[in-house]
């Protein structure tokens, strides 16, 4: 991720000035690639070179130690969801970072790609909304032990977590969760918020892979590929001929959807983690001054908390305090 983050700063018109990680060698080649330094700690860099961001792309447990020192040293962070291992452990990340007056983000790149946003302006059109449904089917757990199938299954909650906070104006972490973890990195969480229903799917084992969400709406229903950044939003008409003819038309918006949006990414020279570049441009305006950090803290340790309710919910034997 720290290479894709890279690009993602280059393009956002910042500077790569040093890459840190404990391989000397692998820091060398991306270095290499933007005239960065190298160095094998956070400290070392900040010695060696004046930085106003760390992007902390490293994996989740190095995360609480990591940002404590780019906070210590006043850098501001942008962080690999989860942010650190449990709510606990991020309001203490949130807390130092205000008294220090620094950012802390993580990455919660999904509710900027272009489809979500699509969405969340067709909202009064689509209204009421009456169910929210998250489907993601990774591979990102294969050849891997049970207790690492949990690990990833639960690492990919904050994802839909912020996708409902972009939609719904909620307290997620107060909800009712039934969550049920029905074999290893299998995991189905659901609630309600008012007179919508909320559902949660992950699985390791699930094929083909897939990351989407869908939006249903007394007045339409919206469908989005999270893999892909696009939207298809249903409009509410009933017929009899719309429903015989509703695969040929859902699939035919679908083909100019993901053609429209493969063209464009293509031109863009997005290869892959639609939104990232997104919230990467916006982090680092909130960092010049510029604008509102895209995640503010209050929703990142609401989404923490939620994260931690659905994980004992589920009874998924990874620490979450």
């Amino acid at each position: 991720m720290g290479r894709w983050h890279a690009r993602a700063v280059h393009h956002a018109g910042g500077k790569v000035v040093a890459i840190v990680d404990s391989d000397a060698g692998r820091a060398t080649r991306l270095a290499n690639e933007y005239g960065a330094r190298v160095a094998t700690t956070l400290d070392e860099a900040a010695a060696s070179v004046a930085m106003e961001c760390a992007h902390i792309c490293t994996p989740l447990d190095t995360h609480l130690a990591l940002a404590r020192a780019a906070v210590a040293l006043r850098i501001h962070s942008l962080v690999e969801k989860p942010l650190v291992e449990s709510a606990a452990e991020t309001e203490e990340i949130l807390r130092l970072a205000d008294e220090r007056r620094v950012l802390v983000c993580p990455v919660h790149q999904f509710p900027l790609q272009r489809g979500v946003q699509r969405v969340v302006a067709a909202l009064p059109r689509i209204a009421p909304v009456l169910h929210l449904q998250t489907i993601a089917c990774s591979a990102g757990a294969d050849g891997s032990d049970q207790p690492s199938r949990d690990r990833v299954a639960a690492d990919i909650l904050p994802h839909p977590l912020s996708l409902f906070a972009a939609i719904l104006d909620a307290r997620f972490a107060e909800l009712q969760w039934d969550a049920r973890r029905a074999a290893p990195g299998e995991l189905l969480a659901t609630a309600a918020v008012g007179t919508t229903t909320l559902s949660i799917v992950v699985s390791m084992s699930g094929r083909p892979t897939a990351n989407a969400m869908s939006v249903i709406g007394a007045h339409g229903t919206a469908h989005v590929d999270l893999f892909h950044g696009f939207a298809v939003i249903e409009p509410d008409a009933v017929s009899r001929i719309r429903k015989v003819v509703h695969p040929l038309s859902l699939a035919t918006a679908s083909l100019v959807a993901a053609t429209t949006n493969l063209a464009r990414r293509a031109l863009a020279g997005e290869t892959a983690y639609p939104g990232l570049r997104a919230l990467v441009a916006s982090f680092h305006a909130a960092v010049r001054g510029e604008a509102p950090t895209p995640i503010a803290p209050e929703r990142t340790l609401h989404i923490a908390r939620a994260r931690d309710a659905i994980l004992r919910a589920a009874d998924v034997p990874i620490a979450a305090d």
